[in-house]
């Protein structure tokens, strides 16, 4: 689909993800010393993008740390019997589920979160006003993907910020592979639509 999202786009990963296998319940974490080791690399190396894919399909940013541990709780418990270099794919899979949880969880409740709990700082080195234009963006991304259906969401998300390709998304959601094609190409009329409608009201605004 090719739509080109700028990377700062992009959510930003949760805090502390380096200390997230620490905090797994005993019971999740692996017996032996190398498939603990399996553990830490794989969160070190997926963390970030499990917890920005679980932001992207639904979750609430109050609970998207919560939520990638879960994923990774389930990583460790399935991690001996899960071939090395099919990691990612798993962990994709499992956000998937996890996210879907989480969306009807929070659509029963109807609970008020406040999406500002992670801090949009997370390098010192951009300016004040690049961390406030990235943080606009990224909150331009949200609101638009959050009013649209969470199957042609999830397919998008997993196609232009994850990179899977058609017969992938339809592997991960169980999905025929005409019918991802066919929510892409829906999301891709979507996200064209409400370019155009934030180019609209910035124009009006004066905005750059």
């Amino acid at each position: 689909m090719g739509v080109g999202l700028p990377a700062t786009l992009q959510p930003p990963p949760a805090d502390g993800a380096a200390a997230k296998v620490s905090t797994l319940p005993m019971a999740a974490l692996p017996t032996s010393e190398a498939s603990a080791q399996r553990l830490a690399e794989q969160l070190r190396a997926h963390y970030t993008r499990v917890w920005r894919t679980l932001r992207q399909i639904g979750v609430p940013e109050a609970f998207a740390d919560d939520a990638a541990q879960e994923v990774f709780i389930v990583l460790a418990r399935k991690l001996d019997q899960l071939p090395e270099g099919t990691e990612r794919k798993f962990l994709l899979s499992t956000a998937v589920r996890v996210a879907a949880n989480y969306r009807r969880t929070w659509r029963v409740r109807h609970e008020v979160v406040d999406d500002h709990a992670v801090a949009a700082e997370q390098d010192p080195q951009p300016s004040a006003d690049q961390l406030l234009d990235q943080k606009r963006l990224r909150q331009a991304l949200d609101d638009l993907l959050e009013a649209w259906p969470d199957e042609i969401r999830t397919a998008f998300v997993l196609f232009e910020l994850e990179g899977l390709s058609v017969p992938e998304i339809s592997e991960l959601t169980e999905t025929k592979v005409g019918t991802v094609a066919s929510r892409l190409r829906r999301a891709r009329e979507l996200f064209q639509a409400g370019v155009k409608r934030l180019r609209a009201r910035a124009a009006a605004g004066g905005a750059a």
